[in-house]
């Protein structure tokens, strides 16, 4: 990425920060016991019915560093994210995906399953058979109605493209009978305990033109001849050319096969009872009907099916009133996504001229379309504080991701940066600025964790390149604000948003370790340009990781802060402080959004400012 040159711009300094830092001992009294505004607005449980559901808008909290479970992480088995139908990108019967992974490439090859409600948040049912195709026009893949109905906005998809293990199977007149097309493929033939995951393709490379799916689909093992069939669940005689997405899996931990029985059926649904899914309503749940799990004829479910969270628990369910029978059975992929929060400093060895700094994680290098967030935390030493004011973003290298400076002056070594690689569930997503969803200098978020949701707290990070593919600068400090009943992003100096702009969401909540508040900034608890957060989990904690993005609207409006913002510990009061970059004053009500993951790890060296 080039570096920007901008000569006007103040760059990068020294400064002692003794003087009025001393000032904040003499209030020391007034400070203590003042609290920034903390909401953590959690709805109660909902009942227990797989047809009828009012959650509460909350995803979950996302435990960090978890090593109780030895499997292998999602990015092994591929990107994953949930897919939701908007008015912006759908057209009639299908939702257009944008991945990089999948924009202009026709061979990609992609596996869908509907979510009822994903983040546990009320979607919109899409009682239809679905399939995948390929827009040539648009050069993006779609996930489409078979039947030709138009799509509801708000229906929402989980998505994964395969890393491995994938491929396409087209029947053809030498492979089907009746209502089956077999398969004959190393990965299936002669096993059958593989786990396999299909969806239809209309039209695999891109063809003009290609063969729909109209009917429920699952898999069936023949014993006789030793090989897997996909079949249509109504009878349906299999079109020749209709071609499917299969994605063939060894069973394991969060590979495996669900079968409804008497005890594990409620309110319509069969209950998936798996430490990776209870209690995760981020969870990213793949389903396949299995007519011979383990080769043992079982029993037919011919509806569309679903995920679907409870309020504790995934259940599998038929989209229409139907009960899913006793005896069926469901091949189930739930990935296990990994995470990790940790402060990255600049080094001589990870600094690149100019603008930026490369991260090294086991969780982002390789891996273009991880979600990285940041946050500035002021390098201090004794009463020297290093400051480098510039509005900062992150974007990927082919290699490893970068932190850098939007304006393109250099890092400064010794700089640090709070990072936090997120689990890539529902409650994390890339928000891209386009002609349909830029108002002025916002972006509008149209999603379901956030729509109607007010109390949504929000964390955002200019991303310049998701997915590897850039990009458009952001050279703007800025903040997050709910208008209309959804959130924007906007850059708070009024500056029109580009089209292009690209932003890492995250949609947190609080939980066990992790806290989640909106803070704001008071007379009592502000001093010059930074303003103090009392936190049991920061109070008396240097080595407590903050993430920080302005809120201008919680719960109305707030102060204005068009500064680029950090975060820096004050060991004379012992407490965290968020504060402008630029020196300027912080304003009274100025409000922000914070995630603090209280973190021992690290033993950082003491340093007073």
């Amino acid at each position: 990425m080039a570096s920007k040159n901008n000569s006007t711009k103040e760059k990068s300094k020294i400064s002692t920060k003794f003087v009025r830092f001393v000032a904040v001992l003499a209030i020391l009294v007034s400070v203590v016991g003042n609290t920034g505004v903390a909401r953590a607005d959690h709805g109660a449980p909902p009942s227990v019915s797989a047809q009828k559901l009012e959650p509460p808008r909350a995803p979950e909290s996302q435990p960090l560093d978890s090593l109780t479970l030895n499997i292998p992480p999602a990015s092994s088995l591929g990107v994953q994210f949930v897919h939701v139908a908007t008015a912006a990108n759908s057209v009639w019967d299908t939702t257009l995906i944008d991945n990089p992974l999948t924009n202009g490439n026709p061979n990609a090859i992609i596996l869908v399953t509907p979510n009822w409600n994903p983040g546990n948040v009320v979607g919109t049912p899409d009682d239809r058979p679905i399939g995948v195709f390929y827009n040539g026009t648009r050069a993006q893949w779609g996930i489409y109605n078979e039947d030709g109905a138009a799509m509801p906005p708000g229906a929402a998809f989980n998505v994964i493209i395969p890393t491995a293990g994938a491929f396409v199977h087209t029947a053809t007149a030498g492979n089907k009978n009746g209502s089956h097309t077999f398969i004959y493929n190393a990965l299936t033939n002669f096993n059958p305990n593989v786990i396999l995951l299909v969806t239809p393709n209309r039209n695999p490379g891109g063809g003009s033109s290609g063969t729909n799916a109209n009917f429920p689909i699952g898999v069936d093992y023949n014993n006789s001849g030793n090989d897997w069939a996909i079949f249509s669940q109504d009878g349906s005689l299999m079109p020749l050319n209709a071609s499917f997405n299969v994605f063939a899996l060894t069973a394991g931990a969060g590979v495996f096969v669900q079968t409804a029985t008497s005890v594990n059926m409620g309110g319509g649904a069969t209950i998936i009872d798996n430490p990776l899914t209870n209690g995760h309503p981020n969870a990213i749940v793949f389903v396949t009907p299995n007519l011979t799990p383990n080769g043992v004829l079982g029993t037919l479910d011919n509806h569309p099916i679903a995920a679907f969270y409870d309020g504790s628990q995934w259940a599998i369910i038929n989209q229409g009133i139907t009960d899913v029978p006793v005896g069926a059975s469901f091949n189930v992929l739930v990935l296990v996504p990994r995470s990790d929060i940790f402060v990255h400093t600049v080094t001589a060895s990870n600094k690149v001229p100019f603008a930026a700094t490369y991260i090294d994680n086991a969780l982002t290098n390789g891996h273009p379309n991880a979600i990285v967030f940041t946050t500035l935390n002021e390098a201090c030493n004794l009463n020297l504080c290093q400051l480098d004011s510039h509005n900062i973003g992150v974007f990927y290298d082919g290699n490893k991701w970068r932190i850098f400076n939007q304006d393109g002056w250099a890092m400064l070594v010794g700089n640090a940066f709070n990072v936090l690689v997120p689990n890539p569930d529902t409650s994390v997503f890339v928000q891209k600025a386009t002609a349909a969803n830029i108002k002025g200098s916002d972006t509008i978020i149209d999603y379901p964790l956030t729509n109607g949701n007010p109390n949504a707290k929000i964390l955002v990070t200019p991303n310049y390149g998701p997915g590897g593919v850039g990009g458009i600068y952001d050279d703007h400090p800025i903040g997050v604000k709910y208008e209309g009943g959804q959130w924007r992003i906007f850059n708070q100096d009024g500056y029109l948003m580009l089209d292009g702009a690209a932003f890492n969401v995250f949609v947190p909540t609080a939980g066990p370790g992790v806290a989640v508040f909106v803070h704001s900034a008071t007379a009592g608890n502000s001093v010059l340009d930074g303003t103090f957060i009392n936190n049991a989990l920061t109070n008396g904690n240097p080595n407590a990781i903050i993430l920080v993005t302005p809120n201008y609207t919680p719960g109305g409006s707030s102060a204005w802060e068009d500064h680029p913002i950090g975060v820096v510990y004050n060991h004379y009061i012992r407490k965290w402080a968020i504060f402008n970059q630029d020196g300027v004053d912080m304003p009274v009500d100025a409000a922000f959004n914070v995630y603090v993951v209280p973190n021992f790890k690290f033993n950082l060296p003491l340093v007073l400012r």
